[in-house]
């Protein structure tokens, strides 16, 4: 079974936040993905990619919270 791989670049996109971000997770050892480095290039597994926005995900809510 062949997987697929995207890039820190379209991490980035998918994710919506800058490529230097996801860098900076993996340089601090942060990075909430898995990641494999081949030769120069890091990639992402869509499989680890899809679990952890599945584990991120959050149910709606009717409550409201306020801060006195």
């Amino acid at each position: 079974m062949q997987k697929e791989y995207i890039t820190t670049q379209q991490l980035a996109d998918l994710l919506q936040v800058k490529k230097n971000t996801i860098e900076r997770w993996r340089t601090n050892r942060e990075c909430p993905i898995k990641w494999t480095k081949v030769r120069r290039r890091v990639l992402y597994a869509m499989t680890d990619v899809q679990a952890y926005l599945d584990g991120n995900k959050c149910e709606r809510t009717n409550q409201f919270t306020t801060i006195a």
